[in-house]
């Protein structure tokens, strides 16, 4: 084969454009490994980036997708090996280098990261960036001594699969957990993922500077009306991880939390993450590993269908993961 097929997102002229294209196979550069991509997943950045909602993409011509699971095919670096399953996600990919959306990625040995042996290429793109993002969200929480004891966490977004795997992670260790969502019809599937309790947020409900205390913390993707409210209703000493803008990117709050309950806002980044990722995917592999996978991966397609369900994300119709079979 002397060439292989990747789906595209183009800003030439400023114009968005989503196409399929041919790519020539060339020769490694130092340090670089040539990867054969079997599995994907459709990331609401990667959704932004493909219907052309914002621009996401750092240049005129990218490939999409913020990570991918694989074989080593070819090898110019003594950590990785012809044969290895490999997977990489964040670390600018469908940012500032080329993702996941291809059927072969040459990709730097810094971002790549042997797969755990607990997990598969399949279960590690089930998990992928948005299992990562909920890992150091986690993380971020029992740093700041966040206890299972201090009451329930409430996750928006619940039904998206940063949201889903949030909840799952949380159940694995212990803590309680509360869905917040605007989906009615999604209530059977966030109680088969572990939601202990499941409402829904309504502009009515933040009226006031300071709300009763009703969550221990929260994992928040939506951003805007809704993060503020879970501001004003979080209970002393409490822990809110900002990881998403879903909803909206702004924020209209008070400090009277802060100063009178002392709540913590706290935030993360994948794409940016500078500790060591091995050890956030051992954890994922380990005690973290969201034990109904199987369930929030809704749907598996294949690199044509990527706008189509794209669309669907973006318009909040999607439930769960969806993950893109490559090869």
């Amino acid at each position: 084969m002397k060439s292989f097929k990747s789906l595209k997102v183009s800003y030439i002229k400023n114009k968005h454009r989503i196409f399929l294209e041919r790519n020539n196979f060339r020769q490694l550069k130092n340090g670089e490994v040539l990867v054969k991509v079997k599995y994907s997943g459709i990331n609401y950045k990667d959704a932004i980036s493909v219907t052309g909602t914002n621009k996401i993409i750092k240049c005129e011509s990218l490939v999409p997708g913020l990570d991918f699971s694989g074989t080593v095919i070819e090898s110019n670096s003594k950590k990785f090996l012809k044969g290895q399953k490999v997977l990489a996600s964040g670390s600018g990919l469908g940012e500032v280098i080329d993702g996941g959306f291809t059927e072969y990625a040459y990709v730097s040995n810094k971002i790549l990261i042997h797969i755990p042996d607990n997990l598969t290429p399949l279960s590690a793109m089930q998990i992928g960036t948005a299992g990562f993002t909920a890992a150091i969200a986690i993380d971020k929480m029992l740093l700041n001594k966040q206890k299972a004891n201090d009451g329930p966490i409430i996750v928006t977004g619940a039904t998206g699969s940063v949201g889903s795997i949030s909840i799952n992670i949380l159940n694995n260790i212990g803590f309680e957990t509360i869905a917040l969502t605007r989906k009615t019809r999604s209530l059977k599937y966030l109680e088969s993922i572990g939601a202990k309790k499941i409402i829904k947020f309504n502009p009515s409900m933040n009226k006031k500077i300071l709300n009763k205390k009703f969550f221990a913390g929260a994992i928040d993707n939506i951003g805007g009306e809704a993060l503020d409210w879970i501001i004003k209703s979080t209970k002393d000493n409490g822990n809110i991880v900002s990881v998403g803008m879903a909803s909206d990117s702004k924020l209209n709050t008070t400090v009277f939390p802060m100063i009178m309950r002392s709540v913590n806002i706290l935030g993360v980044s994948s794409t940016n993450y500078s500790s060591n990722r091995n050890t956030v995917w051992k954890k994922l592999s380990l005690n973290y590993k969201p034990k109904n996978l199987n369930k929030i991966n809704t749907h598996c397609i294949e690199l044509k269908d990527v706008l189509k369900f794209s669309k669907k994300i973006i318009a909040g119709k999607n439930i769960g993961k969806v993950i893109v079979k490559i090869s």
